[in-house]
């Protein structure tokens, strides 16, 4: 059985653990935190979760596991067949990753552990958002879905990296960022509604307030 490792408050694991959930592919959960630890360098080489294990083999990387579910798991299809519509799904994927969520991780810090706001962070961070979020308004369909007529990896994508992303907006800046943008909510309401994604969401928030705790 396919291990895969990481921990609930991750949005990037519990991307990973959706698409499990949505593709029906059996799975062992074992939690553990990112580390700069040997014994996590030893399976994930940059020490983030999450990551897989099969046998003696190890994959990293949200989007690698993607792609491998895909591949042993056909249905149902979280890519599109055609290579068009897959590689626009990928686009939505990779604009929400690099001008969503990698500018908010400059606030983790502050928004997850109380420390200082760094300044050349909060001055940066929302202007890079705010171009993310043009983009993504250009490229999204929401039609009911964000590419389109059926569920994809890239609403799994939007899901948790746009919420995390909110999370950072609201704490830093006192912004609003997907109320300010109806299509969005709408959107992030309708996908909210899935099973595994109303799961995994009553996992993160326990994780955040055991992480509060403490």
């Amino acid at each position: 059985m396919i291990k895969l490792y990481g921990v609930a408050v991750s949005n990037y694991f519990s991307s990973a653990k959706a698409a499990f959930l949505e593709k029906n592919v059996e799975f062992e959960e074992i939690t553990i935190f990112p580390s700069q630890d040997a014994a996590v360098l030893a399976q994930s080489p940059m020490g983030k979760v999450p990551w897989i294990e099969i046998g003696d083999e190890i994959l990293t990387e949200t989007n690698v596991i993607y792609d491998y579910l895909e591949d042993i798991s056909p249905e149902p299809r979280l890519y599109p067949i055609d290579p068009w519509q897959r590689a626009k799904v990928k686009e939505i994927i990779r604009v929400i990753e690099l001008y969503f969520d990698a500018p908010a991780r400059r606030h983790i810090g502050a928004v997850y552990f109380g420390q200082e706001v760094d300044p050349s962070a909060k001055e940066q961070v929302r202007p890079a958002i705010e171009n993310g979020l043009r983009a993504l308004n250009h490229l999204a369909l929401f039609s009911p879905y964000i590419a389109g007529e059926t569920f994809t990896f890239a609403d799994i994508t939007a899901y948790f990296m746009l919420n995390f992303t909110q999370m950072h907006t609201t704490k830093i800046y006192g912004w609003d960022m997907i109320g300010d943008t109806p299509a969005l909510k709408d959107y992030l309401d309708f996908i909210g509604d899935r099973e595994s994604l109303k799961e995994l969401t009553a996992n993160m928030q326990a994780g955040f307030e055991a992480l509060a705790s403490k």
